[in-house]
């Protein structure tokens, strides 16, 4: 099953936001791929650079910092993500807040870009299960970045009176978006699948750049756990919202 024309036909300018570096490969790498190869524009937000996923080596945090936004700058190549919508937000790792200083950013964001849809992380839970005998936790940066840039896009980027010196920046408007992919969800009833059997390879070269946390072998061992189905397909799996 392949939802991509239900998902994005009628789209143009598609926001991913994501906590850290490589988390948009591992959830949606394929898709951004393919997303870019029909002609889509994208923008990939990082809210920190990851600079506090040592992997237990001896690293100061300014440069692990320093090496993964290069390492993400490789990845972006690869996926086909323009410079100009490769944006840092340059939160520090491990203390992404749900709060008005970090809503503004994303407003901001919002705002310039225009989406007509967002890509980003399962705001709700905890705990993440995909079966019976897996599950892992949900990230603290990845629960607050889900429910931040949910909470921006609504009220906060339509109505004019919230963050008005935006409006002093040329092209920044008011905007209302309705429809978001949420990562990290399973077993939801709304899920949607969008095929990336021709996007896999771009997958695992774009996730492997990130060599301070993964190599080729783990890329791919991602790839094939994530989205190998038993056809022998590929596809990333989304909950599709759509709201008023």
């Amino acid at each position: 099953m392949d939802d991509f024309d239900k998902v994005f036909g009628n789209k143009e300018r598609i926001m991913v936001v994501f906590a850290h570096p490589d988390d948009a490969e591992l959830y949606a790498g394929g898709t951004i791929a393919r997303l870019i190869a029909d002609g889509k524009r994208v923008r990939s937000v990082k809210m920190t650079s990851g600079g506090r996923g040592s992997r237990q080596e001896k690293i100061s945090e300014e440069d692990l910092t320093t090496a993964r936004e290069e390492e993400d700058k490789k990845a972006m190549q690869i996926l086909g993500i323009k410079d100009e919508d490769n944006v840092y937000l340059r939160l520090q790792d491990g203390t992404v807040e749900n709060n008005m200083e970090v809503i503004e950013k994303l407003v901001y964001q919002v705002r310039e870009f225009q989406p007509d849809i967002i890509i980003t992380h399962n705001p709700e839970d905890v705990v993440i299960r995909w079966d019976k005998s897996e599950s892992w936790i949900n990230h603290r940066d990845h629960r607050n970045t889900g429910i931040s840039i949910i909470d921006a896009t609504y009220p906060y980027s339509r109505d004019i009176l919230f963050f008005p010196k935006h409006f002093k920046v040329k092209g920044l408007k008011s905007v209302i978006v309705t429809e978001f992919l949420l990562v990290d969800y399973y077993e939801h009833l709304d899920l949607v699948d969008i095929d990336i059997t021709n996007f896999v390879e771009k997958r695992v070269a774009a996730h492997a750049c990130h060599a301070t946390q993964y190599d080729v072998k783990a890329a791919q061992e991602s790839a094939d756990f994530f989205t190998l189905t038993p056809e022998g397909r590929r596809r990333e799996r989304f909950y599709r919202v759509i709201v008023d």
